[in-house]
């Protein structure tokens, strides 16, 4: 294996990259299009600091379980419990009772170094949106902790049983990992993202290089190429990917390669910082940030949280800076009052350290249940109460609106036709796209009787009616739209409605609209396509407990640029194209609550209310373009 566990500041250097390509990422910057890639270096680098640490335990005599937690312990726990502390104190003064209690849950998992396995279990498309939770970002923490429960025993079995296999069986394992990751992304992509069994592969790879032996024969160039090219396969993807590519599987394999042969080059020369990239990467200010990498990352994520419940807004340009500058100077502190004493100090015995630290969090666990059992501390706001809700039953969930579009084989005309018109000469419309297509549902069925056709229901979450459209994140879509042509021929649908969540796939251009509307066009059906409705940054019944609490009209300011549904239009054909801002939205903010009810039911879906609202002002128009048969 690699020699000893000498310094290594292009380590840190490369926990830095991996770090700010994080938070550029989460505050929004285009340049990071693909920066939650960091994590995954993260990962490599975890998995081979680790390695070599155990690894030099073993090969000294001085191996030790209880050591080598002490060292985690002192390592993770005070940094990560002063930000659990910290967060919680933010959360009870500005989470309203419901986000709470999700707050609380995740505390309490976190603590137990379980919050991947929460998230994994409670993020779906009716819960809060993923971006509002403050702990989010703890999921990687308990992954590690994970894995750090079986990684030193099976280093303690291949030393002393096997000591000549570690390559050979660190391959298997990694590949395993990385086929049980491939196959994941269909059957459980979420599942796919959070838990250890699909990505103890990254880990995996970093202890590989950990055993790969030093090449002292190979040339300066060639360690130096080898550099470029390791530093080319992080960077390209952190500045050019989105969420369309399959992910954690291939998608992360470049920079986890990458991220292994920096770690490796940098290894060679005894342990030596080759020129290059490595060198590079040895810079003090990169090397001062990778230091203070840790809090920096716990930090920033609760920050960007609270800050957009604080402005119930899109951040602004002065926002990201101030989010930036407190990030760095809460972690600074951290890292200096919190992260040092603790790691480095000698007065505190390892069974003080264990004890205190599961004790630690044993509190911060409890605290987490008690604000479970405590209803979210509901006596804070008790003129509070959630005003509206999207419920699955009115989604028609599994049937005709599917969470996972591989389901589609499932749909059944008779099942999913929403409106039913008694005239002989009937005209059949399916309403086709994802779950801002499915939102509109509710409101034809509160106005069946005045529609003057039948309507079919064919909706799945995250697919846009675009034949065009493809997604190794998600690669049902594309057999989910191609069998809509098929339902379309099948029926003699002669009309489509067409929605979706417009924003999600701007980045990739809205002109992919055209190779549906060339297929329509072709079967000679008719179409109606529905611009992008409001979004918010939060919840609107946050929104109108903050903003507009016992007003009958609220209005704000939407999250995304009306643009959009300008662009969109300009490859449809006027009257085959409605705005639902323009009928919502005056001066750039929108109606989200009216007659004291609400619009929506989360930060953009439709309420039932707001479903109706809406397509009681399309009947007419609806009506009047349907073809006649």
């Amino acid at each position: 294996m690699s020699n000893g566990i000498s310094y290594r500041p292009d380590i840190d250097g490369l926990r830095a990259v991996s770090v700010l390509a994080v938070i550029f990422y989460h505050l929004g910057f285009g340049f990071v299009a693909g920066g939650y890639l960091g994590v995954d270096v993260f990962f490599v680098i975890s998995g081979y600091v680790i390695t070599l640490s155990v690894m030099s335990m073993l090969e000294k005599g001085q191996f030790s379980i209880l050591e080598f937690y002490n060292r985690r312990i002192k390592r993770i726990f005070p940094a990560l419990a002063f930000m659990l502390l910290l967060t919680w104190v933010g959360a009870y003064f500005i989470l309203l009772p419901d986000s709470f209690v999700d707050y609380s849950k995740s505390l309490a998992s976190a603590s137990a170094f379980a919050s991947n396995i929460y998230f994994w279990q409670s993020i779906n498309y009716f819960n809060a949106a993923s971006d509002m939770k403050p702990l989010l970002h703890t999921w990687s923490l308990s992954v590690e902790e994970q894995y750090y429960i079986f990684m030193p025993v099976f280093l303690l079995i291949m030393y002393r049983f096997f000591s000549s296999k570690f390559l050979p069986v660190l391959a298997v394992l990694i590949t395993l990992s990385f086929v049980l990751s491939c196959i994941s992304l269909t059957k459980a992509p979420t599942a796919n993202f959070y838990l250890l069994p699909t990505r103890a592969w990254e880990l995996l790879l970093g202890a590989f290089v950990a055993f790969i032996p030093q090449k002292q024969f190979l040339k300066s160039f060639v360690l130096k190429l080898l550099g470029i090219i390791g530093a080319m396969l992080i960077v390209v993807p952190i500045l050019f990917y989105n969420h369309n590519l399959a992910f954690p599987a291939y998608g992360a394999l470049a920079p986890c390669v990458g991220a292994a042969l920096i770690i490796w080059v940098g290894s060679q020369h005894n342990l030596g910082i080759t020129r290059g990239v490595n060198h590079l990467l040895g810079a003090k200010p990169l090397v001062f940030i990778g230091l203070i990498s840790f809090s920096l990352y716990l930090m920033h994520w609760p920050l960007i949280v609270f800050f957009k419940y604080y402005r119930l807004d899109v951040l602004t340009t002065t926002d990201i800076a101030i989010i930036l500058v407190s990030t760095f100077i809460l972690s600074l502190f951290s890292w200096q009052f919190i992260e040092k004493p603790f790691r480095y100090s000698k007065k505190i015995t390892r069974t003080g350290v264990i004890s205190g630290g599961v004790l630690c969090f044993v509190f911060v666990g409890a605290i987490g249940l008690f604000g479970v059992y405590s209803k979210g501390f509901e006596q804070r706001f008790l003129d509070y109460t959630v005003e509206t809700k999207f419920t699955e039953k009115s989604s028609r969930v599994g049937n005709c609106f599917f969470l996972n579009a591989k389901n589609y084989t499932k749909w059944n005309a008779d099942n999913c036709k929403v409106a039913e018109e008694s005239g002989d000469n009937k005209n059949k419309v399916l309403l086709w796209g994802d779950s801002f297509a499915n939102h509109y549902v509710p409101g034809f069925i509160e106005h069946k009787d005045a529609l003057m056709f039948d309507l079919y229901q064919y909706t799945s979450a995250g697919c846009p009616p675009i034949l065009s459209f493809t997604s190794m994140a998600l690669p049902q879509c594309d057999e989910f739209n191609k069998n809509a042509i098929e339902v379309i021929k099948k029926l003699d649908i002669n009309f489509v409605i067409i929605s979706a969540k417009w924003t999600d796939y701007k980045s990739r251009g809205l002109s992919g609209i055209l190779s549906t509307i060339k297929v329509l066009d072709e079967l000679n059906v008719s179409y109606l396509v529905i611009g992008q409705s409001p979004q918010y940054v939060i919840d609107v019944n946050a929104l109108s407990y903050f903003k507009h609490r016992g007003e009958a009209e609220g209005r704000w300011p939407i999250a995304f640029d009306r643009i959009i549904n300008d662009e969109l239009s300009s490859y449809i054909p006027e009257k085959r194209f409605i705005d639902p801002l323009n009928q919502l939205c005056i001066e750039g903010k929108c109606l989200y609550k009216n007659n004291g009810r609400l619009m929506h039911s989360d930060y953009g879906h439709f309420s039932q209310y707001g479903s109706a609202f809406i397509i009681q002002s399309l009947i007419e128009r609806l009506n009047s373009i349907v073809p006649n048969n």
